[in-house]
């Protein structure tokens, strides 16, 4: 006994069909899946900011947004946004990949200009609960300038960038205020930081759990109302 399987040439002309539209709708379905498990990913990434960070700010718990990908640039990236909308978040840098933080412009600035010299070289400038931050948990460039305009050799009002004389007081920017010193900032050696969040980890779970499901529900929706 034998099993005859053949296939006429109608049957063939439509498998061709078939297969031709297929191959229309790859490069489409593929960049729908890719933006799907883009988003997953970053949604799991802000998620995950209020686990790895003390108390992050709203600002840091969507920090992640999604560059999509296109038909012609099957390339989707889960990126963190900083304040001036460009392709880096420095806040996070240092979480994710740890590090030496980089001394801040107005840190150079104001060790450049102390009274005394006594701000070491490449110093961090640690505000104190005197400065008010701003909602980001940055220094406002509104403190800073009043700080610049304060500065001077002033016995009474303005600001001081040293170390306070006949005191225990470590370098640091303070407020002359009624014959007293408010601290404002403290100079501390540059912090290193170990790697905390770990952000390909959290990202590649989603995607590997989840791409398949997507390629295969945006090939079918593609095919459903492809024209074979």
């Amino acid at each position: 006994m034998a099993i005859t399987l053949s296939i006429d040439q109608k049957g063939l002309e439509a498998a061709g069909r078939w297969s031709q539209s297929v191959a229309r709708q790859l490069p489409f379905a593929t960049s729908q899946a890719l933006n799907s498990v883009a988003f997953d990913g970053r949604t799991a990434l802000n998620g995950a900011t209020r686990s790895y960070f003390n108390a992050p700010t709203k600002f840091t718990q969507t920090a992640f947004l999604v560059q999509k990908s296109t038909k012609r640039n099957l390339e989707a990236a889960i990126y963190a946004n900083d304040q001036s909308g460009k392709n880096r978040a420095r806040f996070l840098r240092y979480g994710i990949q740890g590090g030496t933080r980089r001394q801040k412009g107005f840190e150079r600035y104001f060790a450049g200009v102390s009274n005394d010299g006594t701000i070491p070289p490449g110093a961090t400038l640690v505000p104190t609960s005197n400065v008010k931050l701003t909602a980001a948990g940055n220094v406002s460039m509104s403190t800073l300038k009043s700080i610049g305009r304060g500065l001077g050799g002033k016995a009474r009002g303005g600001f001081f960038v040293g170390t306070p004389r006949n005191s225990t007081r470590p370098p640091g920017i303070y407020r002359r205020s009624r014959e007293r010193l408010f601290a404002y900032f403290i100079a501390q050696p540059r912090p290193s930081y170990t790697s905390r969040f770990p952000m390909p980890d959290i990202a590649g779970k989603v995607i590997e759990r989840r791409f398949n499901s997507y390629f295969m529900s945006s090939l079918e929706r593609a095919l459903a109302t492809a024209k074979l």
